[in-house]
């Protein structure tokens, strides 16, 4: 019996995508922090490019924000509340071709795939420097 050649290929780009999870505080832990990722938004696009998931964070239930770069941040909007979400210490991104796109990708929380309806670019800069403020000066900004 000969061994598939594709199987190989399969299993590694498995593997690949299963690497570019971060793991995560749970919500709960990042409650003091958060951030209102809208009142960043800049433009939306179709599309951004995706080699690796760098960080993430979900305020809400039906968005998530991927930095895939320390300078790079996108707000994606779900179709739905994503319940995955809730509590998740890890995200995935579905991709084709190394671009997550609206209208055709997931993101993948638990066992929910969470179709993305619109994708935002943040202002990174702006989102680093809040986080880096003291707490005390962040809550004037609620």
């Amino acid at each position: 019996m000969r061994f598939p050649k594709w199987i190989p290929l399969l299993l590694a780009g498995l593997l690949a995508a299963c690497a570019q999870q971060p793991t995560h505080e749970s919500p709960a832990q990042h409650a003091s922090t958060t951030i209102d990722y809208a009142r960043y938004a800049q433009d939306t696009v179709p599309w951004f490019q995706f080699a690796s998931l760098y960080d993430w964070n979900s305020n809400q239930s039906s968005s998530v924000v991927v930095w895939t770069s320390p300078r790079q941040a996108y707000l994606l909007s779900l179709a739905g509340p994503c319940m995955g979400l809730q509590g998740a210490f890890t995200i995935g991104l579905t991709s084709h071709t190394g671009l997550v796109s609206s209208n055709r990708d997931y993101v993948i929380a638990h066992q929910d795939r969470c179709a993305i309806m619109r994708i935002q670019r943040l202002d990174a800069k702006a989102i680093r420097a809040l986080r880096t403020k003291p707490k005390s000066s962040s809550k004037a900004q609620d």
